[in-house]
Order: structure tokens, then sequence, then C-alpha cells
């Protein structure tokens, strides 16, 4: 079955400063600006190539208008001083000076590629195609125009188009690991899952070090359903790009599906505390409108109270009384916001707005906002024991000061004779009722009532779990029984 993703990534990845393609300058622009005399047109020309290395673009953008006064015919000073004014940001001028290039000589490809890429940030998509071609019909080979034009028709949605594109641009240049990337999102958004992990992959492995080739090779594992591998992927791209939240989203859903709720709890905290999102917040009921039977810690009204606190929606979420069948969807679409530039970072495209909250009335007392530590608090318990419940030793052990005590063992000695006791028990349920929290600056309190049952024992009794604020959060220095 196919697993609905949080969000599928699109980063198209433009190659838009043709002076890095076509750095027209001599060997005197190497010397020292002091040094280039200026008086004929060449020489303005080659001092204005040196100001611009410096990124000065005042002084180049005089300079090259200096050649051009003296030579109205330098092709290459409109050029290069096109670019410097869309190094400004100034596209209007840029785009004048391109065309002035062409006029000059209509056979100047980098003219066109570069007008075509100020086209493309203008949003002139039909006009930036037409540059792309005639970039191309001047050079078959140009690697750089079919990419660009292959992300505008994927713009467009003609991927059919987009994949010929990345196709020819791939045959011209097959080590550039982005091309494989742009052609795995236009398959991707085809729903030719398996193509797309394969052109993924091929991105991963010519250069293994940018997160959103893995971001987008999980997503397309995780519609697949195989959330497992989807998971590794994530891992691996928040190792890359620790920033990258809608990654913690994603992951947080995969870890949800496979049941290891302790970490889908700690990702959606993550994920709502750097940037809490409606869309995101909009996906979970969606996908998730009620929790699984083995969430009875009730991590999913966890997840929905961090949004609606972060959010400040104006209901809580209750804890709903049925429990859902695995949740089935299709594969989103993709945004068509480009990344433009040579390496890109993973952009976050809005979710499926539709769907509806999906929750229980709950009762005035339940409604009540608590303040932002209990609430933290609220999550690190029901995390600590979604975790235990499942088995994720590495979660419950993050739930734990380092100097941790308990029945005269340490952490290390706990988490040991826990472990041990996982591994003779089978079918472990916990569930946490009459949750009280009471907090005194850093420090803090959870007393609750704790029903344990497994195959070897059940038990139901009074719990107090005393904690303390650090840096990372709430963390648990002492259990009483």
């Amino acid at each position: 079955m196919n697993k609905k993703l949080l969000f599928i990534v699109l980063s198209l990845i433009y190659i838009f400063s043709a002076s890095l393609i076509f750095a027209e300058t001599t060997n005197k622009s190497q010397q020292a600006i002091a040094d280039i005399p200026a008086g004929t047109a060449e020489e303005y020309y080659n001092r204005g190539n040196a100001y611009k290395k410096q990124d000065n673009f005042a002084q180049a953008i005089a300079d090259y208008t200096k050649a051009i006064e003296i030579n109205p015919k330098h092709t290459k000073a409109y050029y290069n001083r096109g670019n410097t004014y869309e190094k400004q940001g100034n596209h209007t001028q840029a785009i004048a000076d391109y065309t002035k290039a062409i006029e000059i000589n209509s056979k100047y490809k980098e003219a066109y590629y570069n007008r075509g890429n100020t086209y493309g940030k203008q949003g002139s998509l039909i006009q930036a195609i037409s540059d792309y071609t005639k970039a191309i019909e001047i050079d078959s080979k140009y690697a750089a125009a079919y990419g660009n034009r292959g992300n505008l028709y994927q713009i467009q949605g003609n991927f059919k188009q987009a994949i010929a594109d990345y196709n020819k641009t791939i045959e011209i240049n097959p080590e550039i690991a982005g091309f494989y990337s742009n052609r795995g999102n236009a398959y991707h958004t085809q729903g030719n899952l398996d193509q797309a992990i394969v052109d993924y992959s091929k991105a991963i492995e010519i250069n293994p070090e940018i997160a959103g080739f893995y971001s987008n090779r999980g997503k397309a594992y995780q519609t697949q359903g195989k959330l497992d591998q989807a998971i590794v992927d994530y891992s691996k791209a928040i190792e890359l790009n620790p920033n990258d939240n809608a990654t913690y989203y994603n992951r947080g859903l995969a870890y949800y599906g496979i049941e290891q709720y302790g970490k889908s709890l700690a990702d959606y905290t993550t994920a709502t505390n750097n940037n809490p999102s409606m869309e995101a917040y909009k996906d979970f009921i969606k996908h998730v409108p009620m929790k699984k039977a083995s969430d009875t810690g009730n991590v999913r009204n966890a997840i929905l109270q961090l949004f609606a606190e972060k959010l400040n929606l104006e209901k809580k979420m209750a804890m709903p009384a049925t429990v859902a069948s695995p949740v089935t969807a299709s594969v989103a679409k993709p945004s068509t916001e480009p990344v433009r530039a040579p390496i890109p970072a993973a952009v976050s495209s809005p979710v499926d707005a539709a769907g509806s909250v999906n929750s229980d009335q709950v009762n005035n007392k339940q409604n009540e906002t608590k303040s932002l530590p209990e609430e933290n608090i609220k999550n690190l318990v029901l995390k600590w024991a979604a975790s235990w419940e499942s088995g994720d030793m590495e979660t419950y052990r993050g739930c734990y000061t380092s100097d941790f005590q308990s029945k005269g063992m340490n952490l290390n000695n706990w988490v040991s004779y826990k472990s041990t006791v996982r591994k003779k028990s089978k079918d472990i349920k916990i569930s946490i009722d009459d949750l009280k929290i009471s907090t005194d600056g850093n420090t803090a309190k959870a007393m609750f009532t704790q029903s344990y049952s497994s195959s070897k024992l059940k038990d139901k009794g009074k719990k107090t779990l005393e904690l303390r604020k650090l840096n990372d959060g709430w963390k648990i220095y002492k259990e009483i029984m």
C-alpha cells in the first residue's frame, strides 16, 4: 500500500550565472586594478571585469558603460554589464543588455542562456524556454540549457518534455548529480517511484553530501510504504542538514507508521518547536485520523497538542475513542518552486490542505490551555512510556539525565536492567492515567497511575517521576514507585 507523504520536495537545480560558464576576461584582469590602464574601450572593459571580480558592481557597470560609449558594438561589454545588473537584481536592465548583445551577435548562445535565466526568475516561462531553445539550436551540446529548460517544462507540468531534456543533459554531462535529482523529481510526480529512486540513488552516488537527495529518496520510499528505508534516508538528510524541518515532519510520520511512537513524538516536537506548520497539522490529521491500537500512550494526541500549542488553535485535540486502521493515500504533487543554486537545499512544498479536524468533544477542564512547561513535561512522559512499550531503548535512554538514579542503579545499569526485562517479556502495554504535573523553576514532578501488563507481569500503581530542565529540555533524574 502507498503511504501518504507529508511533503514532496522539488529541488530543481538551475545553473543561473553564465558568468560561471563564460567568464570573458583577459590576463590583465588578474592584475591589480590600479595597474590596469583606462582609455580605450578594451581597457575599460578589462577594468570592469576586474571590478566585477571584486564584487564592486557599481564601478564595474561604470567601466562597461564607458567601453560601450567608446565602442557601441562591444558585445562582451553589453553581456558582462548584463551579468552585473543581474547580480544586483536589476532584471529589466539585464535583459536589455543581453538583448543588445544578441542584436550585435545573433549566435551569442550565452546571452540567450542568461536572458532565459532572467526571464525564468521573472516568471516569464514561455520567453525563458524560447531563449533556452535558441541557445540549444546554436549549440546542441549545451547541457545547462537543456537542464534549465527541463526545469521549466516540469514547472509547467510537461513531464514528458522535461524528462526528455534531462535525458539529453545527462547524455552530455553524466557527472552532474543535480540533473539526476531533477529527473527523479519528474518521475516521482508521475508516480514512477522505482525510476525516481534509481535517479535519486545516482545523485547520491555522485554527490553524497546533499541532504535534499536523501530526503527526496526517503519520500519515494515512504510513498511505497517502505518506511524503514525512508527513515534511514530521512536520518541521513537530517545529519547533513539539521535545519531541514520538513524532513523531521516526514520522519515523524514514518516513525508513527512503524509504531516507534517515542521517536515520532520527538520528531514532531523538534519540528513544531522550529517551525509550526498548519499544513503539517492538517496533513497529520488527514493521514492519522485516529490513533493506532498499539498507541496505548496516545502519542497521536500528544502530537496534536503540540500543534495546538504552537499554532494557537482554539480547541485542543481530544483522545478519540476508536482506533484507526493503517493510513493509505496517494502521492502529493510537488511544489513548482525551484532552487536556483548549483547546490540546492531542500524546499518544502505545501501539503494538501484538505481535511478537517477529527476529534472528540472534551470537557472544559480538558480544553483548558496548559502552561508550556507542563505541555513539554507531559510530552516527555508520553514519549518515555511509548519508547519503553515499543522497545525503543535509545529514545527511552534519552528521556533521562546522565546522573539518573533509581533503586541503587545509575543510568547505564538502569537501561541494561530494563533491556533485560524487555527481552524476557512480550506484549508490553502501558497506560497512564490521572497525570498531575507540578513545576518549581527548573525542577518538576509528574505523578500518575501506571497500568502495566506483559506476558510476565500485570501491575497497577502510583508512580512519580522527578525531572530537571536542561538545555535540551526536561529529563527524568529519579523514579519513585
